[in-house]
């Protein structure tokens, strides 16, 4: 029998790289296309401008015009990946982070008000106490502002460590050794033991500690990983609530109505950042208390909006701010290709344009499953 010529098993060779090539090159352009298409329609339904700066605008279809610390600390987050893929300018970031400067709670105190109100861009109401979850995605993203544009004459580094030493200094109970759910949780206040679980990110206390060179950032998630681990330990189903009360080393769900609405201590519309929140970290114990979480998702037929810590689901329905976060989740390890595949529907569908908080999430989790 003839063998084939080398020359013949060469080309045969060039056309099965070249083929693979054309396969890899079509799926990173789709996932291009689909990353810059949902970050056009998020800023086009949810980015505002008036005389303050650039905001997103919560309440998409309300006449008056809601900004949230939340909110925005997501938009900045969001905008800072769309710089990275040249899709979005500095000045585009500055005006946010403009808007951030003005609605500080005072010159001394730069934790940014948790809700601003404006009627025909007319300031009509302004919080004076903050929401800690706001801050830490906007400390977040001013450092990730410092490392894109280095030499940019908006000093995003100081005021970075300006606001990570505010957090600690006004968002810290020193008693429990956790972060508070805002400023206004004081030492006299009966709501300085309640935490927020989904304000626990490990990954950002990771870079605030290197990026500050302060300790204490360190030791705060030691500690906050421990209450993560002792509130995973509580069911079977390693959810987590929206609240908790931490005291005298007891960690202890919110009551129903005691904080916000009638699921403060089930895994809801807070809670639902948590898997978004811990697939960033390398912790070996962060990912045990995800992987329970995620393995409890795994076996869900439908994911719904919201659970009791039990499991019992909240909803028939679906929703993306719950969705988004496992599908982020899910995408980092391979165990999870069946939750990738049933809840890609989060980036395979459009914007609602009028679902603020599913939207900006969705947008959040399209763009860092590819972070830059």
């Amino acid at each position: 029998m003839r063998k084939r010529p080398a020359i013949m098993w060469s080309l045969l060779a060039l056309i099965f790289f070249g083929y693979v090539a054309a396969v890899v090159f079509n799926i990173n352009d789709n996932q291009t296309k689909l990353e810059k298409e949902t970050y056009q329609q998020w800023r086009s339904a949810y980015i505002r401008e008036n005389n303050e700066g650039t905001f997103v605008k919560t309440n998409p279809k309300g006449k008056t015009d809601i900004s949230l610390s939340e909110g925005h600390g997501y938009g900045m987050l969001i905008t800072i990946q769309a710089a990275k893929r040249g899709w979005a300018s500095e000045e585009e970031f500055n005006e946010l982070y403009r808007y951030y400067s003005n609605f500080q709670i005072s010159k001394d105190n730069p934790l940014m008000s948790w809700r601003q109100k404006f009627e025909n861009e007319k300031q009509v109401a302004k919080e004076t106490t903050n929401a800690t979850d706001g801050d830490l995605d906007i400390a977040y993203a001013l450092i990730e502002a410092s490392k894109q544009w280095p030499d940019s004459s908006t000093d995003y580094q100081q005021a970075a460590k300006k606001l990570l030493t505010a957090i600690k200094t006004r968002n810290y109970n020193s008693t429990n050794k956790l972060l508070t759910v805002g400023d206004w949780a004081t030492k006299d206040s009966e709501f300085y033991n309640l935490i927020r679980p989904s304000d626990i990110i490990p990954s950002y206390f990771d870079t605030f500690a290197a990026f500050s060179g302060d300790d204490f950032w360190r030791t705060l998630k030691t500690n906050s990983v421990k209450a993560l681990e002792t509130m995973s330990k509580q069911h079977k189903t390693g959810l987590i609530p929206d609240f908790a009360w931490v005291k005298d080393a007891a960690i202890t769900p919110a009551k129903k109505d005691q904080i916000a609405n009638a699921n403060d201590g089930n895994y809801g519309a807070n809670a639902c950042r948590i898997p978004w929140r811990l697939a960033s970290s390398n912790d070996k114990k962060v990912n045990q208390v995800l992987s329970k979480m995620m393995n409890f998702f795994l076996k869900e037929q439908t994911i719904t909006e919201g659970y009791t810590l039990s499991g019992k689901p909240l909803s028939s329905s679906r929703s993306k701010n719950f969705s988004a976060p496992i599908l982020y989740a899910a995408k980092q390890k391979e165990a999870y290709g069946d939750l990738v595949d049933s809840q890609s529907w989060v980036v395979s569908d459009d914007l609602s344009g009028n679902d603020y908080y599913g939207d900006t999430l969705a947008t959040l989790v399209t763009m860092q499953m590819n972070q830059k």
